[in-house]
């Protein structure tokens, strides 16, 4: 697996320890062009007026790319990263740089004229901070919780003039993750798999808790293995997979996920895992378990669809 492409996905992967329904309530729908100037405060705290309805948007970071196209906003979107891959049409956009600060051109952002920078949480905040000082226009939006992905829907419609089409998409996101909450709340605790989810065989390494993945894992009815950990990424050894025996193995997506399942089920240390002997071997794009954006809750329902597709799962 590609270190630089893992060191991605795990700065992707905020800390959370939030609600784990989204509950963020609905903004008045009060967005549109015509409600401009409006002042808003992005999820970091800071405040700004944004004088008319931004139509030259730069945004450096994924999940907001994803987001700005889900609502509406797409062709309000000038520029994004080589990371913004989705949908294809952000694929197509000018690229300023990568996902890391250091490979983003402020050059390429100022030669550009935004009326509008979107930038993201810790990771980006020396950088927000330096185009804040050059005088651009820069809010950040940041999630840690499914909840908080939802508030950013929301929030991301005023601030884009898209405040009804944020609204509507953000209503299904919580019925959707509704939806699964009830069906995974009837399997009792004793038939939620065990389930180790795998980012990287070498090193090995896993997912805690407080992590998108860890809050997906709980919601969508499986238990971590690794519930005991602190960190979000997890350094583990083969010895403790081993002791631990997961009852299930969910890998992250990346290349050939056939060719991995066969390589996780022929490691010789393994072959008597529980998840080995019952073919359990589970593997989910990395996209939808790593980007705070509309399509975890895609990643939610096919894990939840993997671990019972019948409405319950084998476990211990």
């Amino acid at each position: 697996m590609n270190a630089l492409r893992i060191l991605a996905l795990l700065l992707l992967i905020a800390p959370g320890c939030g609600p784990r329904t989204p509950i963020a309530p609905p903004v008045p729908a009060d967005g549109a062009e015509s409600s401009f100037p409006q002042t808003v405060t992005d999820s970091l705290g800071f405040t700004a007026t944004l004088p008319t309805r931004p139509v030259r948007i730069i945004s450096t970071a994924p999940a907001n790319t994803e987001i700005l196209f889900a609502i509406g906003a797409g062709d309000q979107v000038i520029a994004d990263t080589t990371f913004c891959t989705y949908p294809p049409e952000a694929d197509k956009r000018p690229k300023i740089g990568g996902f890391a600060p250091k490979t983003i051109s402020t050059e390429t952002i100022l030669g550009l004229a935004p009326d509008l920078v979107l930038t993201t949480g810790g990771f980006q905040q020396e950088m927000t901070d330096g185009l804040r000082n050059l005088k651009l226009p820069v809010l950040s939006y940041d999630a840690k919780t499914l909840d908080e992905v939802v508030r950013n829907v929301r929030q991301l419609g005023v601030v884009t003039g898209r405040a009804p089409e944020a609204n509507a998409l953000a209503d299904r996101l919580v019925a959707r993750a509704e939806a699964v909450r009830k069906r995974t709340a009837a399997v009792p605790v004793e038939q939620r798999p065990r389930v180790l989810l795998l980012l990287g065989v070498e090193p090995l390494a896993t997912a805690g808790p407080k992590s998108f993945t860890g809050e997906i894992l709980e919601l969508a009815g499986g238990r971590n293995l690794f519930a005991d950990a602190d960190q979000v990424y997890v350094p583990i050894s083969e010895e403790e997979i081993v002791r631990r025996n997961p009852d299930a193995v969910v890998l992250w997506q990346m290349g050939e996920p056939i060719e991995r399942v066969n390589r996780i089920a022929q490691r010789p240390a393994w072959k008597d895992l529980t998840a080995v002997r019952q073919n359990r071997i589970l593997h989910i794009d990395d996209d939808l378990l790593s980007r705070p954006g509309p399509r975890l809750f895609d990643g939610l329902e096919q894990l939840a669809e993997q671990l019972h597709p019948q409405g319950h799962s084998p476990g211990r």
